[in-house]
């Protein structure tokens, strides 16, 4: 009997020990195309929502920048530089915070019957340690009918970003 509980408790204590790996991931994101004067776009904050909420829930330690609006009026501008310079302070805020990843999220604004909706948007995933690309892809955006369902749009391109992280 006594050594049941005793084995009990060694296998209790094992799984308890057990190193758990989580990265932690710093989200920045970026809007082009849009008017200088304009507010912060709801959809900017629906996709960083839904990005950090899908990390968030596999397991990763979360965290974000405020949304950056900048001139550029394409997300293809991005293309010339891996990491915009005017990114760079929030990068390395998130290399002292202890950061393993930087996620840029660049959402391209177009203007249609005097309205501005996004029309894509381009994610990629830094490395902390020597800011290597490691993963990039392009996203429709602004498909949703209504905000609910461009918040699940988000999700979704979300859920396949983070499953990113666990193949690095």
């Amino acid at each position: 009997m006594f050594f049941k509980r005793l084995g009990f408790m060694a296998v209790l204590l094992g799984l308890l020990v057990l190193p758990l790996s989580a990265s932690m991931v710093s989200f920045m994101v970026v809007e082009t195309g849009q008017n200088p004067d304009a507010i912060n776009s709801e959809y900017s904050m629906l996709w960083e929502d839904g990005l950090m909420g899908a990390f968030f829930d596999a397991g990763h330690i979360v965290s974000n920048s405020p949304i950056l609006r900048l001139n550029k009026p394409t997300a293809s501008d991005f293309l010339v530089e891996e990491l915009p310079g005017e990114a760079r302070r929030d990068f390395v805020e998130a290399s002292e915070g202890g950061a393993d990843y930087f996620i840029l999220a660049v959402l391209e604004f177009t203007t249609q019957n005097g309205r501005t909706r996004p029309q894509l948007i381009n994610i990629r995933i830094f490395t902390i340690n020597g800011c290597e690309l490691v993963y990039e892809n392009l996203f429709p955006a602004g498909t949703g009918v209504n905000l609910q369902d461009e918040a699940e749009k988000a999700r979704d391109a979300a859920r396949i970003i983070a499953a990113q992280i666990k193949d690095i």
